[in-house]
């Protein structure tokens, strides 16, 4: 009678599978060492807010100077912005699935316009247009912000001239049988659509499956060419999915399909 091999041992989670292409393993590798990275970095800025406001404090008590108190001022919004990007870095490590409620949507809009009009506010205007009773989203107000903020500077740069910016968020229904620009794979769901659309010179059909390719831009004005690579990236993260289509009168519009968050397509089902 043959000899009965020994029960397997129980698979780590924390560990690679066996036989598991090195990618993945490397890939594994990096978000253990970011994840320990964001949580040593908070710390120090934690540190550096802290000092700052109590340098301040004693400035003030003292009759401060004025310029060194602006320059606090400046390193503690450097902080705040720091902060910001740790946090949207720890929420690509979390395992929770993410979720947004609602009238996060408008408040994040209107945030995006605001740091883009700072920059952009020559010759460009913007408009935004948020549906009332929009259902919450299966993603991270920080990786909405990063997605709309990339969309909407993508969208100032394609015109050269002046021109308006639109935004605008709305329950999809259930789509069908479309295809995902970026990734090229047939989708069917329920979404949010969320859009950003310009009055530029439009996007070419012989570069429009590279634009988010990184590195690759089609504009002077921007910067590494990574802005719809980091869409592609946060889109896909959520479980959505990008279109491109062009808009009759000229320019281009961008758009993405958000999943609803799990509770929400669980009471849709209910309904139907």
């Amino acid at each position: 009678m043959p000899e009965r091999a020994p029960p397997a041992a129980a698979a780590d989670p924390a560990q690679p599978l066996p036989g598991a292409p090195r990618e993945i393993e490397r890939l594994l590798a990096l978000g253990a060492v970011a994840g320990g990275l964001a949580h040593d970095f908070n710390n120090v800025l934690l540190a550096i807010q802290g000092f700052t406001g109590l340098a301040k404090v004693v400035l003030q008590a003292g009759g401060g100077n004025e310029r060194v108190l602006s320059y606090l001022d400046e390193i503690g919004i450097a902080g705040e912005r720091a902060q910001l990007l740790v946090q949207q870095l720890s929420a690509l490590l979390r395992e929770e699935p993410p979720r947004l409620a609602a009238a996060a949507c408008q408040a994040v809009a209107d945030e995006v316009v605001l740091a883009c009009a700072a920059t952009f506010g020559d010759g460009v205007t913007f408009s935004v247009d948020i549906d009332d009773g929009l259902p919450a989203l299966a993603i991270d107000r920080s990786h909405l912000r990063r997605l709309w903020f990339n969309l909407v500077r993508n969208a100032c740069e394609a015109m050269p001239h002046a021109g308006t910016v639109r935004l605008s968020a709305r329950r999809s229904g259930l789509v069908a049988g479309e295809v995902c620009a970026a990734c090229r794979a047939t989708f069917a769901g329920d979404f949010v659509r969320l859009a950003v659309s310009d009055e530029g010179r439009g996007i070419a059909a012989a570069i429009r499956d590279r634009v988010c390719e990184p590195f690759f831009s089609s504009s002077h004005r921007s910067g590494p060419g990574l802005g719809l690579t980091a869409v592609h990236a946060l889109v896909h993260l959520s479980g959505g999915h990008l279109q491109i289509v062009d808009r009759p009168g000229g320019g281009t519009e961008m758009v993405v399909l958000l999943p609803l968050a799990g509770d929400e397509v669980a009471d849709a089902g209910a309904r139907g």
